[in-house]
């Protein structure tokens, strides 16, 4: 027996004296994961986590890690068989033999600083081990000296300040920073990090920054204890740098003597001014070279740090801010066109610092959030506040294989690219209808040239017009509509006619249409009329909700509105828009094509059958030689009457705000009784008969 016991500990030994040190004091974190325990080299910077070593040699979990920068090994504990171990280069670790060292309980936390090697254990104490023995003696005993059995903080790790010597750690359930006193244990409350959490592994690095990872999701913060003024000030935030590696045991070790990016740097910056979060002391935005993933033709080049207000960040002579193009100028309250060119697909997102105060933080300056990209171009749209400050100012674009990325912090992949842009916005003006914020309603009845049941629900819409104006002539309509019901049994399409406006003045290239956020594949400009006809839907029987027969007119089965839209209707340089008709132009619903919509009607009218607002002329596509008339219809085209009946009854309303209607198959007169003195006076009298007030509430639709 003790000729095994012998071999033993001379095979623990030898691997002591066999082992190697570290060749310098390396840049990258270490963290210290599982059991057996697998060790990590994370780059602080970017989050940027590799599997380094996962055999110790021992079949055990090592934590409490610190690095010793005079001798280059890091030592740390192992839980399994309470002791202390010291791992080489290639992270084999090698048993230290100890006196003193408890057996009642283990230790998660530890670091190495000036030749002692501390341990902490809440409510055990704060204990430390002398390393000089070491020096001259690979295989000496090592004493476990206990310097207090005074431990209240609930720490995970601590670490040691290269600049003022002093010792740190966070309180988990409260996230105060804590300094210790090594020599009596003590702890000194610093400020509030505003972070809790398990915090299993922390870090410095040369500059005084302190670095922490949070088990539960990997999220690395950082703390700036750079000065003695924030140290005493207690302004310890801990702000988020990068996103780690989550696990239920962590612990990391790091050479706090050596800068977090190191010469031979694979990370690629920013380059706007530092106002805007550029750097790495301002927490600036940085990506991992990935091999794979950036803007543009050339793969970007590696950097230590962010050239701040500089219009390139090149080291190699190439050109790698090539990725961003603005296709069109940015002017206020206008589109513009971007194109963006991937090396694969992944994830943009980006900023512009529209009010010029040097940062991106306000309001509507997150201009694109994790949009997906294709590899090659890609083309967007982006319209330009009217509130933006005409001049120069920054943009910044971060493409990667994450999401979430904010304009500053560290990312695993990609490339970032700031580039100075140009706003302009003289001559521009706003106007609204019915309001900026508000909705007007269009309702109509479908039963065209009959009135039927009159309940003016068989489509209505809520939408307004915003026109965006220059030199007097219209640059831009921005259209949002939503369906807000439908008690239709023919099918309808909806449309919006640009009177006064031909096809050929809408600039195709600009004019774009939205279903639901979606962009859709065709703007809705009707390339088989001469007129400027924009189709939103052609049979709005889709667009609605499927619960009930009826959609939202029928107050014991209600829905949510289900359908919205938007449309970006541009008009050509040079178009003359003096003749368009005021807003809100022409909305009218037209017959989807291939459904019967009606007796008397031909069987499938389609297009050439539609109903438009009071006196508002069809378009050409409109039957009229062989429509007008029928029915209950008095249209008289020649005195400029359309879609009315005799009694002045249209098929079409406009209520210049989101207006209740009538619930199914009850006839306007009876929700609305003012209707019919308004109608049939041509205007004069009843002229508030669709207010609420006016309204017989048992009879219209409550949303």
């Amino acid at each position: 027996m003790r000729k095994i016991t012998l071999f033993v500990l001379l095979l623990l030994t030898s691997r002591v004296a066999w082992s190697t040190p570290f060749d310098t004091c390396p840049s990258r974190a270490y963290l210290f994961q599982s059991k057996p325990v697998q060790v990590y080299g994370v780059n602080l910077v970017t989050g940027m986590t590799t599997l380094i070593q996962g055999d110790t040699g021992m079949a055990s979990n090592i934590n409490g890690v610190g690095f010793d920068f005079d001798s280059r090994y890091i030592f740390g504990y192992d839980t399994t068989q309470k002791r202390i171990v010291r791992l080489d280069k290639n992270f084999q670790a090698s048993v230290i033999p100890t006196i003193g060292l408890p057996t009642d309980h283990t230790f998660f936390v530890g670091d190495v600083f000036n030749k002692y090697y501390y341990l902490y254990r809440q409510n055990k104490g704060l204990f430390r081990i002398d390393l000089t023995p070491l020096d001259t003696d690979p295989n000496a005993v090592l004493v476990v000296e206990k310097i207090t059995g005074t431990a209240k903080i609930s720490l995970t790790d601590f670490a040691f300040h290269p600049g003022n010597s002093k010792l740190y750690g966070i309180d988990n359930g409260s996230g105060y920073l804590y300094e210790f006193d090594t020599d009596t244990g003590a702890a000194n409350f610093i400020g509030d990090t505003g972070e809790t959490g398990t915090f299993g592994a922390g870090y410095f690095d040369v500059n005084g920054y302190y670095y922490v990872s949070r088990n539960q999701d990997g999220q690395i913060y950082r703390i700036d204890l750079s000065s003695e003024a924030n140290i005493s000030s207690g302004n310890v935030a801990a702000v988020k740098f990068a996103d780690g590696p989550s696990s239920n045991q962590n612990d990391g070790a790091r050479c706090a003597n050596a800068p977090v990016i190191d010469e031979d740097s694979q990370i690629d910056f920013g380059d706007a001014p530092d106002s805007y979060g550029t750097s790495l002391a301002e927490n600036g935005p940085r990506h991992q070279l990935d091999g794979q993933t950036w803007l543009g033709q050339s793969m970007p080049d590696g950097e230590q740090d962010g050239m701040t207000g500089s219009a390139t960040d090149d080291t190699t002579g190439t050109n790698d801010e090539d990725g961003i193009n603005f296709v069109t100028p940015l002017e206020a309250g206008l589109e513009a066109i971007i194109q963006i060119d991937a090396s694969t697909t992944g994830y943009l997102s980006a900023w512009i610092d529209w009010n010029q105060d040097g940062d991106f933080a306000d309001d509507n300056e997150q201009i694109f959030t994790d949009q997906s990209l294709s590899d090659g171009l890609n083309t967007f749209f982006l319209t330009v506040p009217f509130s933006a400050t005409q001049g120069q100012t920054w943009s910044r674009f971060r493409f990667s294989q994450q999401t979430g990325l904010d304009a500053t912090g560290g990312s695993t992949s990609g490339e970032v690219e700031d580039h100075p842009v140009y706003v302009t916005s003289e001559g521009i003006s706003v106007r609204h209808y019915p309001s900026e914020s508000g909705y007007a309603t269009v309702a109509f009845e479908d039963n065209w040239p009959h009135t039927a049941d009159y309940d003016m629900n068989d489509v209505v819409i809520h939408y307004r017009v915003t026109e965006f104006v220059k030199d007097g002539q219209v640059k831009k309509s921005f259209i949002q509509g939503r369906l807000s019901a439908m008690g239709a049994t023919y099918h309808n399409g909806f449309a919006i006619r640009l009177q006064g406006l031909n096809r050929q003045d809408i600039d195709t290239a600009l004019t774009r249409q939205y279903h639901n956020q979606t962009l859709q594949e065709n703007s809705g400009l009707d390339n088989s009329a001469n007129e400027a006809i924009l189709i939103i839907s052609e049979d709005l029987t889709l667009k609605k909700g499927s619960q009930c027969a009826y959609f939202r007119t029928q107050n014991h089965c209600k829905e949510d509105e289900s359908f919205q839209f938007e449309l970006h209707v541009y008009l050509k340089d040079g178009a003359d828009s003096s003749g368009l008709i005021a807003m809100p132009y022409d909305p009218f619903i037209f017959a989807t094509p291939g459904y019967y919509h009606g007796e008397g009607l031909p069987n499938h009218p389609g297009h050439s059958w539609e109903i438009h607002l009071p006196d508002c002329a069809p378009t050409e596509k409109f039957a009229g030689d062989t429509l007008w008339q029928l029915g209950v219809d008095a249209s008289d085209p020649s005195a400029g009457t359309f879609f009315k009946t005799a009694q002045n009854h249209p098929w079409a309303l406009l209520i210049p705000y989101e207006w209740m209607w009538p619930s199914e198959r009850t006839d306007l007169l009876q929700a609305y009784p003012d209707f019919q003195m308004f109608a049939e006076s041509g205007g004069s009298q009843g002229r508030n008969w669709y207010t609420n007030s006016k309204a017989s509430s048992q009879f219209i639709y409550i949303p």
